[in-house]
């Protein structure tokens, strides 16, 4: 069996390192996969020539690429995985690439911002997945969110809920509120939960934490099986992983056309949308803009959901249950990356 060398933040709890280990479980049904620190990279030397895939790509090269530059013309390949948070990548970031044998990416929005901005290595789009689990499992019993079933059966609420780690802008935090804002002045049914930097919290009469630290993936399913809407406030990413896990349990989403989850909503999920500012400012990297949704269009797309819930959560899982179920599983990338691997290994 042959080896191979994955690299990621091996000691930090970051989306990065979430997706790398969902790699490596996969690369393991056909390599002997060794796993470094992104830190250690610039130390992996040696008499052998190893075969390297780096996640993040962009992020160790900023540290390191003097020691770098020395050590990977040494290696028998190096495959980078990373994305593209808006429509461009820097000519810094392009002139990074080519220490690369080839570059992985999560969608066609990410792969289109790096061969338009000049990459000439071969850019592979592999999406992010699901577990069968987040398909097939049935509804889960409110444990960690209880006090949130509590409060939407004795409410009757319909609960939004949106992921916003970091960034923001770019996850459009400011369109979030705004949108909501614009929906409780209309109805007084609705909710709104944020999965932050901290844990969970609730807004409705006021904002109350509701769960402190890391969700676990038993923790997120609870949370969507509790919620009736995704939002999709991102005006750029690479493909804005939570909101897959959200359709997959069935939740309805809406995101703004144009953005890298194309690739897994459907129209009815798409909400018109209107170019946006540089969406990272200042960030060597990614210095290109994103796409907006327009937030009229978006609270009536939100009214009609909510008001035809029980139809669109039966459209909702029928769409995972045969294109998110066919195209988005982890066994599948794990193919993908397969493929990849031993075209260049």
């Amino acid at each position: 069996m042959r080896y191979i060398f994955y690299a990621y933040p091996l000691f930090k709890k970051v989306s990065f390192a979430f997706i790398a280990e969902k790699h490596v479980k996969q690369l393991r049904r056909y390599f002997k996969v060794e796993l470094i620190d992104e830190n250690a990279i610039p130390f992996l030397h040696g008499i052998f020539k190893p075969f390297v895939l780096l996640q993040p790509f962009f992020y160790p090269f900023q540290n390191y690429e003097k020691i770098l530059s020395r050590r990977v013309y040494r290696w028998r390949g190096l495959i980078g995985i990373d994305v593209a948070d808006s429509n461009r990548i820097s000519r810094y970031a392009v002139r990074l690439t080519e220490y690369a044998t080839a570059m992985i990416v999560p969608s066609n929005y990410s792969r289109n911002a790096y061969v338009r901005s000049g990459v000439k290595k071969p850019v592979y789009v592999i999406p992010h997945g699901v577990d069968l689990e987040y398909i097939d499992a049935p509804k889960s019993q409110p444990n960690s969110f209880k006090i949130l079933d509590d409060l939407k059966k004795s409410r009757k609420l319909k609960i939004l809920v949106s992921f916003i780690v970091h960034s923001e802008y770019r996850k459009g935090l400011d369109l979030l509120y705004e949108i909501y804002n614009r929906l409780r002045r209309e109805r007084k049914d609705v909710a709104l939960v944020i999965k932050d930097l901290h844990g969970v919290k609730l807004i409705l009469d006021s904002e109350m934490r509701i769960y402190n630290g890391w969700l676990s993936e038993q923790d997120k399913m609870e949370l969507f099986d509790l919620s009736d809407l995704y939002l999709l406030t991102s005006r750029g990413g690479g493909f804005e992983h939570p909101a897959l896990e959200a359709i997959a349990r069935g939740v309805p989403a809406i995101g703004a056309e144009g953005g890298a989850w194309e690739d897994y909503m459907c129209n009815w999920m798409l909400v018109p949308s209107k170019p946006s500012g540089e969406v990272l400012a200042g960030n060597p990297i990614h210095m290109g803009i994103g796409v907006e949704m327009l937030v009229d269009k978006a609270v009536d797309r939100v009214h009609d959901i909510l008001n035809n819930l029980d139809e669109y959560k039966a459209k909702t899982r029928e769409y995972a249950n045969t294109v998110i179920k066919e195209k988005f599983t982890w066994t599948r990338v794990g193919l993908l990356l397969k493929k990849v691997v031993e075209r260049h290994i």
